[in-house]
């Protein structure tokens, strides 16, 4: 019997200890296991009842702590996704590094009625995780139903406890094709850094893009933690329509001596480009923005044939470096000349804005209290929601007869009748040789004596006709401007070259300039709105050697790159040189001007 109690109380402390193992060993299994189970994807939307003519926004956020962020996979779902975007941040808080991608999708619905959202999955590992299914309401087009509770924004959302992060956003993501966009990368520091973060922007394809130098730098409080914010800001003019993404901007933050480098990555910014209203003014020239033109002349009188400078200034924001010459009014009787233009551009307001100048030799070719009537120039104002059109004010100008031109007072004539019979007063005054008895034959002129005797008989007629095909040259010109482009197009890149290498900095900005209007002015046509693909195919249509057109390709390359990246003073002289050979050899293979 005793034996039986001993064997029961040993089989009992058995179990007993059994049992407190189990507990320990898998007691914290059980409680940690919902943070283990817990899902590494989320995803949610800006509301769950829209009408059928709305679009809903899906949010999928990924975090953990790998270093690549893994592409979500969207289930099948009455739904079609009509925009996506994509933002990621790196984080290193005490040391441990976690990553976060988020994911925006615009969806249309297809049908009306309860939908769902079936569970987004992710592969991380191999190991397939999944979010939670969303419920959605769709009533029909046209229903009124609550505005999204969250705004629409592809931005990473600000985070607890991180020491940085980066950002991007425009101004303006549905703008007019040619509306200036202010894009703004945001840094947000809670520590400082081993060393000057190295910034590497977007290529902004589709886009011609201008820095903003102003940096603007302020502190901020976010979810109790101090940033310092610094912005860089870049301004963008879309060239295509339709939707376009502009590609990440990148971060490269120096780790120090022991510890690697950091690389930010921002979220990619996604526009819709709209065209510009239909029946534009007939003189519009694709200026987008708010303007004023103004001109003057050099002087307020002057005579027959002698020239005037008139200057015309286009001023305002918008792109200003594009701005084409405003056509001057009808004036049969001026003559005008080709003319310069000059740029000056000023960002300090935080937008681009800034004057580009035309001067122009105009010679006035009748007498007579005249004026230069006024000139338009026509825009559309994004602002306004309209095409505009400003113009100049008359300028009065009094031309005064050309001394040349003026005729000799007329004498009166003497009556025959009352001639008088000459009579020799005296013999004081004698010729200068005596009057030979008799005429005799002229030596012969030596040889040299001839060429000079028949030049001078036929220096008039060269001269005549030298004149003749001048007029008739700047008849040309004046009548069509293609041809005077195509004429002066390599004299005026030439020109820009050497104020750039002159004043040693710019380079590459000039080469592009120089380049790109070489090329307009050659193929009458505007290269501003062309792609770089679309410019070389056009090149290719022209019949222009495929050397050349990969030559042109490798110097806009260069050009992008000297726009966003430092370029030392010898790659700046060398890309003048390099775009100045180029344009000597495209104007063997283009020619002569017809």
């Amino acid at each position: 019997m005793l034996l039986q109690k001993a064997s029961f109380a040993l089989k009992f402390k058995l179990i007993f200890l059994l049992a407190l193992i189990g507990s320990v060993l898998v007691g914290p299994a059980i409680l940690t296991q919902p943070a283990q189970a817990q899902s590494p994807i989320t995803a949610k939307v800006d509301r769950t009842t829209l009408a059928a003519d709305d679009q809903l926004v899906l949010t999928v956020t990924i975090s953990g702590d790998f270093l690549t962020i893994p592409q979500p996979e969207l289930p099948d779902m009455e739904f079609v996704v009509v925009g996506s975007s994509k933002s990621t941040q790196v984080s290193i808080v005490n040391g441990k590094m976690t990553s976060q991608g988020v994911f925006i999708y615009r969806l249309q619905p297809l049908a009306e009625g309860a939908l769902q959202i079936p569970p987004v999955s992710v592969n991380i590992g191999g190991q397939i995780f999944q979010s939670d299914p969303i419920e959605v309401e769709v009533l029909p087009g046209g229903a009124q139903v609550a505005p999204p509770t969250e705004p629409n924004r592809a931005s990473p959302q600000s985070p607890n406890g991180q020491d940085y992060f980066v950002e991007a956003e425009v101004d303006n993501d549905m703008p007019y094709l040619g509306q200036q966009v202010i894009y703004t990368f945001r840094l947000y520091q809670a520590i400082n850094f081993f060393g000057q973060p190295d910034y590497r922007p977007p290529s902004f394809t589709d886009f011609w893009s201008s820095d903003i130098l102003d940096q603007p730098h302020y502190n901020t409080d976010i979810n109790g933690q101090n940033y310092l914010v610094t912005e860089i800001r870049t301004a963008i003019f879309p060239a295509n329509l339709g939707q376009i993404t502009i590609e990440p901007a990148r971060l490269v933050i120096p780790g120090g001596l022991f510890n690697p480098d950091v690389k930010l990555e921002a979220n990619p910014v996604t526009v819709n480009v709209q065209p510009l209203p239909e029946n534009p003014p007939d003189d519009f020239s694709g200026a987008v923005g708010q303007f004023q033109i103004s001109a003057s002349l050099s002087d307020d009188k002057t005579k027959v044939n002698e020239p005037l400078t008139l200057v015309v200034e286009v001023e305002g924001v918008g792109n200003i470096e594009t701005i084409t010459e405003p056509p001057l009014p009808d004036m049969p009787d001026w003559r005008f000349f080709e003319s310069q233009s000059t740029t000056s551009v000023d960002t300090s307001e935080g937008i681009l804005q800034g004057m580009r100048r035309f001067e122009r030799l105009i010679v006035p070719g009748r007498a007579g209290e005249q004026q230069i009537p006024p000139i338009h120039f026509s825009f559309y104002n994004p602002q306004a929601g309209e095409y505009q059109t400003a113009q100049t004010d008359p300028i009065p100008v009094n031309v005064l007869p050309d001394d040349s031109e003026q005729t000799l007072p007329l004498v009166s004539g003497v009556d025959p009748r009352s001639r008088q019979p000459v009579e020799l007063l005296g013999s004081d005054i004698q010729h200068i040789k005596p009057v030979p008895f008799a005429l005799s034959t002229p030596r012969v002129l030596s040889a040299a004596g001839q060429v000079v005797y028949w030049s001078l008989w036929v220096l008039p007629l060269f001269v005549m006709g030298a004149a003749f095909v001048w007029k008739r040259r700047q008849v040309r010109l004046e009548q069509n401007p293609a041809y005077a482009r195509a004429l002066f197009a390599k004299k005026k890149a030439l020109e820009i070259l050497a104020e750039a290498q002159h004043n040693g900095a710019g380079g590459a900005a000039a080469a592009g300039r120089a380049l790109l209007g070489y090329l307009s002015d050659k193929l009458d046509s505007p290269t501003v709105g062309l792609t770089t693909g679309e410019l070389l195919a056009l090149l290719n249509r022209r019949g222009v050697p495929a050397e050349l057109v990969e030559r042109v390709q490798q110097v806009l390359q260069r050009v992008d790159v000297g726009r966003f990246a430092p370029v030392s003073a010898g790659d700046q002289q060398a890309i003048i040189a390099e775009t100045r050979l180029l344009i000597g050899d495209l104007e063997k293979s283009f020619g002569k001007p017809r």
